[in-house]
């Protein structure tokens, strides 16, 4: 656990909209850290803290805060990191200080590629009401002083509850149900475990996802081929008060989760004030 730092202003009375790029099938923004030059960061609901690789904290200014070492685990293992604080970030119009983060010890991705810089949860929940993800328009919005209400047309509101720091909802398929996280920055759709796929009575069936594909991210990388990752078909899949007929289920390493390739085409909104997440189709 990290110290909280004290709390800055709030941010922004009005609305702050960014424009998002699509990199690797993951949102990204634009982001000035300490005054440089602006990089894209991976808008990331599915990492708790903002982590940045070596390489990029040298070139952001960022510098260890002291503390003691911490492991951050994620889909293929674990990795050592350090406590760092970003002095300002500057996103669009809000202009945010003290935002802590982590800086890797060692880098495991390509020097600019997807993962070397993340914008996790942490400073988003402690400091907006919440946080759209327009992935038919190609924005984010982020409010700070009003409560979110929706467009019109086809809107569902699903409860979520916060898991280490990640948000979390329900999914059931056949009727057995898990919890997964909404996990922006994952490239595919819904993902399940190795046991989550003999519940529902796919325990060795469906089709490999090949040889040649790496599957990348804290811990490190590996093959597809061997962690066994394929894919099933189920029946359908309910979740956010819908039911999606005829459902592919990613079946991986690394915790269950919810990832972009499923939200496409949609506004996807973490209500940080209800704790609901709100899904416009």
């Amino acid at each position: 656990m990290m110290p909280f730092l004290p709390l800055a202003p709030l941010g922004p009375e009005a609305d702050v909209v960014v424009p998002m790029q699509m990199r690797a099938g993951t949102p990204h923004v634009m982001a000035s850290i300490n005054g440089q030059r602006a990089i894209p960061l991976l808008l990331d609901t599915g990492a708790t803290l903002s982590v940045f690789e070596p390489d990029v904290a040298t070139e952001c200014g960022l510098l260890p805060s002291g503390g003691r070492r911490l492991q951050i685990r994620g889909v293929h293992g674990t990795a050592g990191a350090s406590q760092a604080v970003m002095s300002t970030m500057d996103l669009g119009q809000w202009h945010a200080t003290n935002v802590r983060c982590l800086v890797r010890g060692i880098s495991s991705f390509r020097p600019g590629g997807l993962g070397s810089a993340i914008f996790g949860m942490d400073h988003l929940r402690r400091h907006c009401s919440f946080m759209t993800i327009d992935y038919q328009r190609g924005n984010v919005e982020l409010g700070f002083s009003r409560a979110f209400q929706p467009a019109s047309g086809a809107v569902t509101r699903t409860p979520l509850r916060w898991v280490n720091g990640m948000p979390v909802i329900r999914v059931s398929s056949g009727g057995i149900s898990w919890e997964a996280v909404v996990d922006s920055g994952s490239t595919w759709g819904i993902v399940i475990d190795q046991s989550t796929a003999a519940r529902l009575g796919h325990a060795h069936d469906g089709m490999g996802m090949g040889r040649g594909l790496i599957l990348s991210g804290v811990g490190g990388s590996v093959r597809a081929d061997q962690v066994g990752a394929r894919t099933i078909q189920v029946p359908e899949a309910t979740l956010c008060g819908q039911t999606y007929p005829g459902t592919t289920l990613y079946v991986m390493p690394g915790p269950k989760r919810i990832g972009s390739r499923f939200w496409e085409g949609a506004r996807l909104t973490v209500d940080f004030r209800s704790n609901a997440l709100w899904l416009e189709r």
